[in-house]
């Protein structure tokens, strides 16, 4: 445990930093890509503000959701699956943990939105995992970048 709270705490700067730079690569993912292959942006804002049962016109809060676990939440979860699982910071454990969001967002953010597991399995499961992966291994390799000064 105290090794767990040492990484936490020991470059913050690190781990914000890190997950910035992934949060935006999964936007360009999300609002550019997407356009691309599925006609239209994806919009986890909306899924998020279904999912907590809020008004469309909140979808501002869903945004702040989003970006604010992308930037903090999940690489504080990043860094909390490493130490359990002993792995160090990399690509390689980015994208196992890019993976992991991917199955929460089509698993259990879907039921909880009342949408179709894995958005109907179809284009958009595979535009959401590509997303994912890619902010899991930028994720990780960012932090492996940063954490060395």
């Amino acid at each position: 445990m105290l090794k767990l709270r040492s990484e936490l705490l020991r470059n913050p700067v690190a781990l914000i930093a890190s997950g910035v730079i992934a949060t935006i690569v999964l936007a360009i993912f999300m609002e550019g890509i997407a356009r691309i292959v599925l006609g239209g942006p994806m919009k986890p804002a909306a899924l998020i503000c279904q999912a907590l049962g809020l008004d469309s016109n909140l979808l501002w809060v869903g945004e702040i959701l989003h970006y604010g676990l992308g930037v903090i939440g999940f690489p504080v979860g990043y860094v909390l699956f490493k130490a359990i699982v002993g792995m160090k910071a990399s690509i390689g454990s980015g994208l196992v943990w890019g993976f992991i969001l991917w199955i929460a967002a089509g698993t259990v953010m879907m039921m909880a939105a009342g949408q179709p597991l894995f958005f109907g399995f179809g284009k958009t499961m595979i535009a959401s995992l590509v997303a994912h992966l890619a902010y899991g291994a930028v994720l990780g390799g960012a932090f492996v970048r940063f954490d060395k000064g």
